[in-house]
């Protein structure tokens, strides 16, 4: 292994869960797709305020390490504020070790078994880093799925829409900011593209599968992000015109379909 490959997790703390049992479920099929990468070669950082029940499964495993947020937990904001304080602490984890390419993901969405592989594969040296191509959203309350484009309702890319989309080189020590702090040089998720021609940066493009899971009534986009309203939309497209997850997709991104229940419960 050269550089490690790293997820960096930002969990909501307990106290501004709506649905603490919700989180923790969500977040156990997060885990379990990371498990089911076909290269093992990765590390793990949670930053969290609360231990999830499915963290004790992986805690005697050198690859995941847990990073504690140290501020009182605050009720969510349309910008995630929580969410930033907990990205940046991952980040100089990152930097602490080293450096490496870092994926965030969110702590409900999931990752095919190759991601890993084949983003080792695509990241030349030159690169700032990467983004994921294509992909799926998941209604979990129905196990319904749209690819993107959503017809209807997005138009746009995998990784216009999902935030579990790029990987950042970080260079611990490196004076160039695009080196230092991909993910701050060149912004949200969905304007990476457009930033690196831009800038005259160079990003790989990862030919693997992503999955936006979205109805879970714990997703912040859908919540409380500034778009709340039209992300619902979305997720009502995915709902109406979506078909059922199939056990084969399920297995591509590390899930068995017979033991995903729909998530109504957790949502009520």
């Amino acid at each position: 292994m050269s550089e490690p490959f790293v997820f960096g997790i930002p969990l909501i703390a307990r106290a501004a869960a709506k649905d603490w049992t919700a989180v923790e479920h969500l977040f156990a099929l997060t885990l379990r797709s990371v498990l089911a990468q076909s290269d093992p070669n990765f590390i793990v950082i949670l930053a969290a305020h609360d231990v999830p029940a499915a963290w004790a499964g992986v805690a005697g495993d050198p690859r995941f390490r847990l990073v504690r947020a140290d501020w009182p937990p605050e009720p969510p904001t349309s910008a995630n504020d929580d969410g930033g304080r907990k990205k940046w602490l991952i980040k100089q984890a990152v930097r602490e070790m080293g450096g490496g390419l870092l994926m965030f993901l969110d702590a409900d969405d999931w990752v095919a078994r190759d991601l890993v592989a084949v983003a080792r594969a695509a990241i030349q040296p030159d690169d700032v880093g990467a983004i994921v191509m294509d992909g799926f959203a998941l209604d979990y309350a129905g196990l319904r799925l749209a690819r993107f484009p959503i017809a209807g309702a997005f138009d746009g890319p995998f990784h216009g829409l999902c935030g579990s989309c790029t990987v950042g080189r970080i260079v611990a020590g490196a004076g160039e900011l695009h080196r230092l702090d991909p993910h701050l040089a060149l912004g949200s998720h969905h304007e990476w593209e457009a930033s690196a021609a831009a800038n005259g940066f160079s990003l790989a493009r990862l030919e693997t599968l992503g999955l936006y899971m979205v109805g879970t009534g714990q997703n912040h986009s859908e919540t409380d992000g500034p778009f709340a309203a039209w992300r619902r939309e979305v997720t009502e497209s995915v709902r109406a015109r979506g078909t059922p997850l199939s056990a084969d997709l399920a297995r591509i991104f590390g899930q068995d379909v017979r033991e995903l229940r729909p998530s109504r419960e957790a949502v009520a």
